[in-house]
């Protein structure tokens, strides 16, 4: 199937790019975290290298560990990103940093962190090193539909469609031989058509 051969050529040409990315999120550190955090409150319905623009500028500004919505909105507009309540998600998941980084559990982290939902909650924690969890955002969706593996219309999706596209993902996975957490990444690739990834 061409769309299958298409991912594996862009996963092979971004084989390096890919596990680069992925040696990084074994950073513990609270900056890393939190950032991290901040990336995938802030990627839902924007660009991926707007939102790493404004979580860099953070902590060149040293923003990361004391923002307030002012600065926040600020760092917002200077980049074009509209999605100005997210601020508020900074703000919250910034006084709530210690739990959050105690509780690194996709159960926890959708039902605790105002903004995260199952995708970022999977998002988030993919960043900071941990696996086997699958990253079914709109690309995904979209793939997976073209090769026949999704029926429905691609957008949101109820925790159990979320659970049932992500056992499809990971047989895909399994069948192509290429660990999840990579295989998501040649997707957002070659569905986005971007040369770089950003998180």
């Amino acid at each position: 199937m061409r769309e299958i051969e298409n991912v594996l050529l862009t996963y092979r040409k971004n084989k390096k790019m890919i596990k680069d990315f992925l040696s990084k999120t074994n950073n513990k550190s609270d900056k890393y975290v939190l950032g991290e955090l901040y990336f995938c409150l802030l990627t839902p319905r924007s660009k991926a290298v707007r939102c790493r623009k404004i979580v860099n500028e953070m902590k060149s500004k040293n923003l990361l560990f004391n923002p307030n919505k002012g600065n926040i909105k600020k760092l917002m507009s200077k980049f074009g990103y509209a999605l100005t309540n997210k601020s508020e998600y900074i703000i919250i998941a910034s006084k709530n940093f210690n739990e959050i980084k105690n509780n690194l559990t996709r159960e926890w982290l959708e039902k605790n962190v105002k903004g995260l939902g199952m995708k970022e909650s999977s998002h988030f924690l993919r960043n900071v090193g941990y696996k086997g969890l699958g990253i079914i955002d709109v690309h995904v969706q979209r793939f997976l539909k073209k090769v026949g593996l999704f029926d429905r219309e691609v957008g949101a999706v109820t925790k159990k469609q979320y659970l049932e596209l992500e056992k499809k993902f990971f047989d895909l996975s399994k069948k192509l031989k290429i660990p999840s957490e990579e295989l998501d990444i040649a997707i957002w690739l070659y569905q986005s058509g971007e040369k770089e990834f950003y998180g």
